[in-house]
């Protein structure tokens, strides 16, 4: 069993000195944000089914008199998914309590806090990056397999959404009276990685910066700029694969893509046992931990589409 003790965590030393409470370097969590959220009752199992009806063919041939048509039948796919339990803990002895001059137990809430939604955040990615549907980068300048992120690239991967009839997520910014201020299309979401905002991002023709919205109201933390019709967030989680050169997946999403699941009452939760409980009869050991039940779930492969991008 791993625990933490004084080797790990030094205690306080008696020299005084100002404690700086410095930020921790987290990313945006972003892969989770545009999904269709379906969670299972408690009580009712771990696998959640999505079903989707195909739709039917248009009636372009006239009625004849007195004469009912054939009809068409109902055409459905169905998709299951199972719901997995994920967790992690840590432990401190009773020496930490009584000598590290932190608090150890919620610096520990905290640290464990930021683990678990990474962790949540990075299922999502990993369940993204599988999608069928991929496109890579040529009509950039770079010369390299892909290349670097461009309008024509771009405008191609919405022109398949398109045709696929998936749905935007966001609807159309309006102009307003703010000074420099420019309407923003209707759009997809497109997430990417931190690495690509500067200059690749940038440089796309007719790229607008969230400064330039309209109604700033409408702006995710984590959003950059639009162009044409996607709007961009990004995050140090994105995926990245190092090699000559490095490649980037930027996932372009419309409306119903993709679904992620709990179980009511399996959501995120904290768990602390204090020193004494369980098998601790001198009350040397505390742990801090969490746990969810989870699981992401493509629904529909060309309501979303990986556009494949280097470094400018």
């Amino acid at each position: 069993m791993a625990i933490t003790t004084t080797s790990e965590v030094d205690p306080a030393v008696s020299t005084y000195y100002d404690r700086i409470l410095l930020e921790r370097a987290l990313p945006f969590l972003i892969h989770d944000m545009f999904a269709e959220q379906r969670d299972i009752p408690a009580k009712s199992g771990n696998i959640i089914k999505f079903r989707r009806y195909s739709a039917l063919t248009t009636a372009t041939t006239p009625l004849t008199e007195g004469q009912t048509p054939n009809g068409q039948k109902l055409a459905k796919t169905d998709l299951t998914a199972t719901i997995a339990f994920y967790g992690d803990f840590v432990t401190i002895t009773d020496v930490i309590d009584l000598t590290v001059e932190d608090p150890v137990l919620t610096v520990e809430a905290e640290l464990l806090g930021e683990q678990a939604g990474e962790t949540r955040d990075e299922l999502t990615k990993d369940m993204l990056s599988a999608t069928a549907s991929l496109t890579q980068a040529t009509q950039g300048a770079n010369g390299s397999t892909p290349t670097e992120i461009n309008k024509t690239d771009i405008q191609t991967v919405v022109q398949t959404l398109l045709g696929n009839k998936a749905k935007m997520l966001r609807s159309v910014v309006t102009a307003s009276r703010g000074v420099g201020t420019t309407p923003v299309r209707a759009a997809f979401w497109g997430t990417m990685h931190s690495d690509i905002i500067t200059p690749d991002l940038e440089d796309v023709q007719e790229f607008i910066p969230t400064a330039k919205y309209p109604a700033q109201s409408t702006v995710l933390e984590s959003e950059w700029g639009s162009t044409g019709n996607v709007r961009w967030v990004y995050s140090t989680n994105a995926e990245k694969t190092s090699g000559s050169p490095n490649t980037y997946n930027l996932n372009i999403i419309g409306r119903n893509a993709y679904a992620i699941t709990s179980i009511t009452g399996g959501t995120l939760k904290n768990i602390v046992k204090n020193f004494g409980d369980g098998d601790d009869p001198l009350n040397q050991r505390a742990t801090s931990g969490w746990k969810f039940a989870y699981v992401s779930r493509i629904l529909n492969d060309s309501f979303m589409h990986i556009l494949q991008v280097s470094k400018a």
